[in-house]
């Protein structure tokens, strides 16, 4: 009888706990991207945004979300937005990426100064697929960043989910709060207005 009173107040004290772990997630807006994200709340976040640059033909948007731990300096993780004249071109990734796309998020990295990024899988949330890569950032002082990156493309925009760690290895509970943020991702999807004749 006192083991099964034992077992009870521990069952319940792991599901309040589980409770209270559940309620200190805060959601936050991504810009540009019309969609959320879910994170502890005890990582501090920041809107960044780049002006568009106006003798960039392309007319190249970026805006991020900064999301960094105050506990651990050497860990940043950003939620970043691009988009341009033709990313609007591009469709959606709700279907799964072949070796096409991998490519073109891989050449895109690579442009960002990520190094030798790697496919290591890829992820689904609801109906959008995220590609999974592998890759490092070496900066200008020598100093080496393990990163891995989630990546899709909604709405003519491409999203990144990046994580990297300073001159360490990323470490396993790291990569599942990553992967858990895409799995918390939420698109806000907004019906387009309908215009009648009479209102033109």
């Amino acid at each position: 009888m006192m083991l099964r009173k034992i077992l009870l107040v521990m069952s319940m004290m792991f599901i309040l706990s589980a409770g209270a772990a559940a309620a200190a997630d805060k959601t936050y807006e991504v810009p540009e991207g019309n969609c959320t994200i879910s994170l502890p709340d005890n990582y501090a976040v920041t809107v960044v945004e780049r002006p568009t640059d106006p003798n960039d033909e392309l007319g190249v948007q970026v805006a991020q979300l900064s999301v960094s731990d105050p506990a651990d300096k050497s860990l940043a993780m950003h939620v970043m937005v691009e988009s341009s004249k033709l990313t609007k071109e591009l469709p959606d990734l709700d279907y799964k990426p072949g070796g096409v796309m991998k490519d073109y998020f891989a050449e895109n990295l690579q442009n960002s100064g990520w190094q030798e990024p790697v496919v290591t899988g890829e992820q689904q949330n609801e109906n959008m697929y995220f590609i999974k890569f592998s890759s490092y950032i070496a900066d200008s002082v020598g100093q080496k960043y393990d990163g891995q990156i989630y990546a899709t493309l909604k709405n003519g925009k491409l999203i990144y989910l990046m994580l990297m760690s300073k001159e360490r290895a990323l470490k396993p509970d790291e990569k599942a709060l990553l992967e858990d943020t895409v799995a918390k991702l939420y698109f806000n999807e907004q019906s387009v207005p309908v215009v009648s004749e009479d209102n033109k």
